[in-house]
């Protein structure tokens, strides 16, 4: 009997601190399961209490953006909703977009829109372009998302307005990706389920300009943008992480809350904006620089970590057993936090590719970090910015 415990037993000291990163990394796993993604699958469906539908801007932002705003700015002029206005700032467009927003405005009312002329000197991001349009808001309550990008229905308005109460005044929604390539939309909905998680966790960090709703009074008691965001760096996660707290933060988790982006994202253009993300971090008042850090470092230890434990471990079935035990666990608890959180969020399929994404991306993450410090060449098209 001794011998037996002694041949599946007992360890050495670096088997034991193989086995202890497996069980730790492992339990953080858990954590980031069941309290952070976990939120996103499985937070009530119960509605809250029936919100007084007050008045509401819709702001859009567009730049030579003819086609989609043709095709994606009916739906949102058409949102069931008692009184809303909808405000495009034409932003140096050198297309036929104000020649077109002139002839939608006789048929929706409800439209308006700013044009920015474009000066040969005076160079300007995305932020100036929001100001003029929070500035020309007639209502306190703004919600924003972008020219590329549609409603998943008609009661978009009607979800997003539904969160904000007295004591709210930021908003989280999700957007969807169509027409790209699977890793880059699996990449957007992990990415999601981390901080739509944290936000119901009480803990936000970021929103995304193109499904994201705050209080026009907020802006102006936080006066406005920070001045450091250039076209490099992304306005709205800077902005939501200077002014989000635990008790004024909602997030919306439902398929009818989603917009849907029909922009394509070429793989440079997904390292350029992921690059642009980190740099935005940067100026984070409070929270991680990297916020997605922590859980995939110990994924990545998990994983370098189970490698090892089974190595060493072959001929030893007790451990085996155990092993394979946290790994069948952990993909359990994936495919049922995967499954249910996405669609959630209205995505359809996926399932396979984050799957994949989970394995590949704690590799990526470190080589988007490092290379975000490298110099990186300002971008001379300034369309990119949308």
């Amino acid at each position: 009997m001794l011998e037996l415990f002694e041949t599946y037993f007992l360890f050495s000291t670096f088997e034991y601190i193989m086995l202890l990163l497996v069980v730790t990394a492992f339990a953080v796993q858990l954590y980031y399961y069941v309290n952070v993604f976990g939120r996103v699958a499985f937070v009530s469906k119960k509605q809250p209490p029936p919100a007084p539908l007050l008045p509401v801007s819709v702001i859009i932002c567009a730049r030579n953006e003819y086609a989609a705003l043709q095709q994606h700015l009916k739906p949102v002029l058409e949102q069931d909703y008692p009184e809303f206005e909808v405000i495009v700032v034409n932003d140096c467009s050198e297309d036929e977009s104000e020649t077109l927003l002139a002839s939608m405005q006789v048929q929706y009312p409800r439209l308006s829109f700013r044009t920015i002329v474009k000066d040969e000197i005076f160079k300007h991001s995305k932020k100036m372009a929001l100001g003029v349009g929070i500035k020309a808001a007639r209502y306190d309550l703004l919600l924003f998302t972008d020219a590329d990008c549609y409603p998943a229905g008609n009661q978009w308005l009607r979800r997003m307005q539904s969160r904000f109460t007295e004591k709210t005044a930021v908003v989280l929604g999700y957007t969807r990706l169509e027409n790209n390539r699977a890793w880059i939309r699996a990449d957007r909905l992990a990415q999601a389920f981390h901080f739509l998680g944290k936000a119901l966790q009480h803990k936000p960090y970021m929103g995304t300009g193109s499904n994201l709703a705050y209080r026009k009074s907020l802006f102006f008691d936080n006066k406005g943008f920070d001045m450091r965001i250039t076209e490099n760096l992304r306005e709205d996660r800077i902005f939501i992480n200077k002014v989000a707290t635990p008790k004024n933060t909602a997030a919306v988790i439902s398929p009818e809350a989603v917009t849907v982006s029909s922009l394509r994202i070429t793989a440079k253009r997904w390292r350029r904006e992921r690059h642009e993300e980190l740099r935005s971090f940067a100026l984070r008042r409070h929270g991680n620089r990297y916020p997605q850090l922590t859980e995939v470092f110990f994924r990545l230890v998990f994983f370098a970590a189970m490698a090892v434990a089974i190595v060493q471990n072959t001929g030893r079935e007790p451990v085996l057993f155990s092993l394979l035990g946290l790994i069948i666990i952990r993909l359990i608890l994936q495919i049922i936090v995967f499954a249910k959180a996405k669609k959630r969020l209205g995505e359809k399929g996926l399932l396979f590719m984050l799957f994949l994404w989970d394995l590949i991306f704690p590799f990526i993450y470190p080589i988007l970090i490092f290379s975000s410090h490298l110099p990186h060449k300002k971008s001379g098209n300034r369309g990119l910015w949308y």
